[in-house]
């Protein structure tokens, strides 16, 4: 039985053939791509820039009953990442059918293990090793059945300051706000925290107010029923999960909604949920305030994202263009 399946990517291929981000309709793309590897030996060349600088970038989501939530979604955020870093432009095409080839070498029985894709820059060129490279990026496919799922139990959390203003990515994109990178160094001292204040999580919000995303997560603030979460512009993640919510609140005939949100007024939330993965999780307290929330819903929301329901509309839903 294969529960955890690890598999190295043919980066000449994944980061190869673009027309576009895809490949043509009548072109096989399959073979490979991947190569399988044994989970529990070493793998990573100890000269690659995510060992030596967590050089890179990543996308993790769910993969449900053999159907991985968001894949397209995640994919193009996959490029959006690689755009923002500098790297080179990933083949949607190709990474699809990577992901498919490691899905289908899984066969444990549980339902929804962790799928993760880990793209570094490649062999340092500042080494002598590195040197000596084409300078291909690195990737590795996993899914994982025996690490830590996700689960649905409401969760506490604290607001927190990411200590920046508002304004920050627009003046500094180099600080790579937007992009999902390997550098979580940050995102690990959140959770530290958050555990010596006895909260499951932590919202961030900027110096001057306004909310940005959880460490690991998006989320999304309901009044009455409006839907509402930070617009990415402010230089956070275009949530995946939290699309998928999204579409399923308007087809349920809610109103959505991205827009600069107050911290002061999400504390104020009629419901709050955190979305990752392809899981929708209900916080049932903010800073010390007791928040609304039911178990039927959030059933509800995540059944339809983990069948496919609201795959279709998620892929159109997003912030509006600013010129």
């Amino acid at each position: 039985m294969r529960s955890i399946v690890l598999a190295m990517g043919n980066g000449k291929a994944l980061f190869g053939g673009n027309d576009g981000g895809a490949v043509g309709a009548g072109r096989a793309y399959g073979a490979g791509l991947v190569t399988f590897v044994d989970p529990s030996t070493a793998a990573i060349n100890a000269f690659d820039l995510s060992v030596l600088r967590g050089d890179g970038i990543f996308e993790a989501t769910t993969v449900w009953k053999g159907y991985p939530i968001s894949l397209e979604n995640h994919l193009r955020r996959l490029a959006h990442s690689a755009a923002l870093m500098d790297m080179p432009k990933p083949n949607i095409e190709a990474f699809t059918r990577a992901v498919e080839q490691v899905i289908d070498a899984y066969d444990d029985p549980e339902p929804g293990p962790l799928l993760r894709i880990i793209v570094s820059r490649g062999l340092d060129p500042e080494t002598g090793v590195g040197k000596a490279s084409d300078h291909t990026p690195t990737v590795f496919i996993f899914l994982d059945a025996k690490g830590s799922l996700h689960e649905t139990d409401p969760i506490t959390m604290a607001s927190m300051t990411r200590g920046y203003p508002s304004d920050i990515t627009a003046r500094a994109p180099w600080l790579l706000n937007g992009a999902k990178t390997l550098s979580y160094a940050f995102n690990c001292a959140v959770h530290r925290e958050c555990a010596r204040r006895g909260v499951g999580d932590a919202v961030l919000y900027t110096e001057d107010g306004y909310t940005l995303e959880c460490p690991n997560s998006s989320i999304v603030a309901r009044y009455g029923d409006t839907f509402v979460t930070p617009d990415p512009s402010i230089g956070i993640l275009n949530g995946t999960s939290q699309r998928e919510l999204f579409a399923w609140a308007r087809q349920e005939g809610k109103a959505i909604a991205y827009r600069k949100l107050p911290i002061a007024e999400l504390r104020e939330a009629d419901r709050l949920y955190m979305t990752h993965g392809g899981w929708v999780i209900p916080v049932s307290q903010i800073d010390g305030r007791a928040l609304d929330y039911s178990a039927d819903e959030i059933a509800a929301i995540n059944e339809a994202i983990h069948i496919g329901r609201t795959h279709d509309d998620a892929l159109a839903i997003g912030p509006e263009r600013r010129s």
